[in-house]
């Protein structure tokens, strides 16, 4: 799927694959049902990137920071709060949704895996 096409620069094998995925989830399910599958994970996601503008600043301090943190710890810090009230409050109000979608999170795992090692071996071959 990481095939890009030589004019538009895109992987359109993998934005195929990830249309029919959405058309067969909008099939089989609610709206409000696959909303809360994906918006809790990208909950998720959206903290654990705010996470590491600190682990970051601990671990390379002295990095080069082409963008700018405004407000840094605050800002971050409140963004991290209302995550985090965010997935509780979802958890609460839906939590049969909400672990279906940290399950489907996880199965990507080994698939990521997969294709991780897959490149990794092509990589060696190739250098």
């Amino acid at each position: 799927f990481t095939h890009l096409n030589a004019y538009t620069h895109t992987p359109i094998r993998a934005l195929v694959a990830q249309s029919v995925w959405a058309c067969a989830l909008a099939l089989t399910g609610s709206f409000d049902a696959l909303t809360d599958y994906s918006i809790f994970g990208l909950w998720i996601f959206y903290a654990l990137a705010t996470t590491t503008v600190f682990v970051f600043r601990r671990k390379m301090p002295e990095a080069e920071r082409p963008y700018r943190t405004w407000g840094y710890p605050v800002v971050p810090l409140l963004f991290l709060i209302v995550a985090g009230w965010l997935l509780v409050i979802t958890l609460l109000t839906a939590p049969w949704r909400s672990v279906t979608g940290v399950i489907l999170i996880l199965l990507g795992l080994p698939v990521y895996e997969y294709f991780a090692r897959r490149n990794h071996v092509e990589f060696e071959s190739k250098g």
